[in-house]
């Protein structure tokens, strides 16, 4: 059966594969042929694998610099299970297992929550997140782009909003030595978030001043490499 990785950042899904059977080897690096790319400096280009033969997966570490992580344990060689969580530097990779075996599309089972006069209230988990994401979707947010000598808007209408020279990111970015990916913007419940997840922390300033994770406030300049911009809350007055 097919297998379902995730990776994340910050708790947050920047993308999911899934791999059939035939696959026998899954890479994850920093170049740009493996079969899981990240673009940061702290991953090395060939860093880990995982091996796939007679319906077992086992990651091994390739010699990286910074190491491989299961579970919060540095690992060379794990055999994986489903819920498995590999740590490759600020990434994590979700370990689903093969599709339809605990996937995360399932409905996670109910707990119970608590007793009233006898009646046990319980919670669905998939009504929780569908209201979490009614939420975030409540939030509004756009980006004024400086360009040309003209404006432009850009509408923050996902939950997560990239930047960076890969073909994927909602922005794209141009450059020499422009990372694949620079910066992302995440909205939930409560607003919006940038995180810089440039390799040496550069290239990303709010209102003048280098950050790695910071929640926007209305009006705020960002600076991202080149482009400047400055995010406001809400949607434009006609």
């Amino acid at each position: 059966m097919p297998v379902k990785l995730t990776l994340t950042l910050s708790g947050r899904t920047l993308e999911r594969f899934e791999f059939g059977d035939e696959v026998e080897r899954i890479r994850v690096g920093r170049s740009e042929d493996c079969e899981i790319t990240i673009d940061n400096l702290g991953v090395s280009r060939y860093h880990a694998e995982v091996v796939h033969k007679e319906g077992v997966y086992v990651l091994r570490d390739l010699r990286s610099n910074n190491g491989t992580f299961v579970n919060g344990r540095r690992v060379d060689a794990h055999n994986l299970n489903a819920g498995d969580e590999i740590s490759i530097g600020k990434f994590t990779i979700s370990f689903g297992g093969p599709a339809g075996a605990g996937s995360e599309e399932e409905a996670l089972p109910e707990k119970p929550g608590d007793d009233f006069g006898g009646m046990t209230m319980q919670m669905d988990q998939n009504a929780l997140a569908q209201l979490q994401r009614d939420k975030a979707s409540r939030v509004r947010g756009y980006l004024v782009v400086e360009e040309n000598g003209g404006k432009r808007n850009i509408f923050l209408e996902k939950s997560v909003f990239t930047f960076g020279k890969t073909e994927k990111a909602d922005v794209q970015l141009s450059g020499w030595f422009c990372p694949r990916l620079v910066a992302i913007i995440f909205r939930d419940e409560s607003g919006f978030r940038l995180l810089n997840v440039t390799p040496k922390g550069t290239d990303v300033t709010v209102n003048s001043k280098q950050v790695e994770d910071v929640r926007l406030g209305d009006n705020d300049e960002i600076m991202i490499r080149n482009m400047k911009m400055h995010f406001m809350r809400g949607t434009p007055v006609a």
